[in-house]
């Protein structure tokens, strides 16, 4: 299938490659379909491409590149959801905010995008955790006094 897509205009997503997010994405509730694009296969960023428009499109990163010990518990209705079977199945990715100055980036590690890669469906989840909404990813270089 060929998907209009934000940044890199049409590119053609296999149809088994397209994820179902019965419940949308926050903000994004009729947003149920959505591929998940890298440049190269498993780099990052990524790109998750609501496939019936051009938004949402969000930038994604895997959060163990900022934060190595990050877990998430779903609770049983997001098991449910998701159809976990088996948890080594599920992908998790966080959403990027990227700023006009692209040193100020960050990711919403509260709520992150959780992926069960075997039956391809998605979903949105908020972690009881005290992870950050606005992890900065780059360091700002300490600044002199």
């Amino acid at each position: 299938m060929i998907v209009e897509t934000r940044d890199f205009g049409k590119t053609e997503v296999k149809d088994e490659d397209i994820l179902s997010f019965p419940d949308g994405v926050y903000a994004f509730d009729e947003a149920k379909h959505f591929a998940l694009i890298a440049p190269k296969e498993n780099e990052y960023p990524m790109w998750l491409q609501c496939t019936e428009c051009l938004k949402p499109c969000f930038i994604v990163f895997d959060p163990k590149l900022f934060c190595s010990d990050y877990e998430i518990t779903l609770n049983e209705g997001e098991k449910t959801l998701l159809k976990v079977k088996d948890s080594t199945a599920l992908k998790v990715l966080c959403i990027a905010n990227v700023p006009e100055d692209f040193r100020d980036t960050t990711v919403n590690m509260k709520s992150p995008i959780v992926i069960n890669t075997e039956n391809k469906l998605g979903m949105q989840v908020i972690l009881p955790h005290n992870y950050p909404y606005r992890q900065p990813i780059y360091k700002k270089p300490e600044q002199e006094a």
